[in-house]
């Protein structure tokens, strides 16, 4: 039997900028490393004065990454708490060729009391350029958390369609399929959207039509920064803005009453200044 022979990563990517060629590769092969659905990645994203290998936004939440090659070292394992942070990812992974018993120890130390979802994944390379990702640590995953986790996202929506918080967004979709979305009102060229996760709410609007951006900035000035706190989260493919609106999600279960109101209320602001402006 001819095996193949596992080659340094550093084989495959040589030179200065390897590390940086091999984050372009993960990033538009995220699934590969099976930690959820995610899109829209950005590498080296700024995240305060410092920046991520790779910042992607998804279904889940949003994932951070940081890659190195040969073993990991605890340098990137601090990176990566502070960008999940500052980022308040919902998904941390470290991704190298090895790790020491110690940082794997405490890798699942730490998924057993923190909310985000931490993972070691080793990668490697064979002779033929061909690579692989293997996880070291991660979150204990339970078939019926999972399940439980489809239900929530239904009990959560469900006063909101049914008009409890008002009559805008009764009967409007939510797949439990795309988890924590809830689709909002669509406005000529822009949609809005609810989004949930585990530890934060906000709303998202999509513009679209032949001239997005365009769209996007004339909306935007609706919307000015001494009273709204909003980001632009624009992709290649996708013109968005972000209005967060609280540091509270789908794990804040005794808040959820607030957070339906705020979100309701955030959404029916958004939709009557869109509307009313004629745009």
């Amino acid at each position: 039997m001819n095996l193949q022979k596992t080659v340094p990563l550093s084989a495959v990517y040589p030179g200065q900028s390897g590390e940086r060629d091999f984050s372009a590769d993960l990033a538009k092969n995220l699934k590969e490393l099976n930690v959820g659905k995610f899109e829209d990645a950005e590498t080296e994203a700024n995240v305060g004065t410092r920046r991520a290998d790779i910042v992607a936004t998804g279904e889940d939440g949003t994932l951070v990454v940081e890659n190195q090659f040969n073993k990991a070292n605890w340098d990137h394992w601090g990176r990566l708490e502070a960008y999940a942070r500052l980022k308040k990812a919902g998904v941390a992974v470290l991704v190298a060729e090895d790790f020491e018993e110690l940082m794997i120890v405490t890798c699942n130390l730490r998924n057993e009391d923190n909310k985000v979802n931490w993972y070691l994944i080793q990668a490697q390379a064979n002779s033929h350029d061909e690579l692989s990702f293997h996880h070291v640590a991660r979150p204990a995953i339970d078939i019926q958390t999972e399940r439980k986790i489809d239900t929530e996202y239904s009990e959560f929506w469900t006063p909101i369609l049914q008009g409890e918080f008002g009559k805008l967004f009764v009967g409007k979709s939510t797949s439990l399929r795309d988890d924590g979305w809830m689709e909002g009102e669509t406005i000529g060229d822009v949609e809005m959207w609810f989004k949930l996760i585990n530890r934060e709410c906000y709303i998202q609007l999509y513009f679209r039509g032949e001239n997005p951006s365009e769209l996007r900035d004339k909306v935007i000035e609706l919307f000015p920064k001494s009273d709204y706190d909003y980001e632009y989260t624009d992709t290649s493919t996708k013109i968005r803005v972000k209005f967060p609106v609280l540091d509270k999600g789908k794990n804040d279960r005794d808040d959820w009453d607030e957070i339906r109101e705020k979100l309701v209320t955030m959404g029916t602001d958004i939709y009557n200044k869109i509307s009313e402006s004629g745009l």
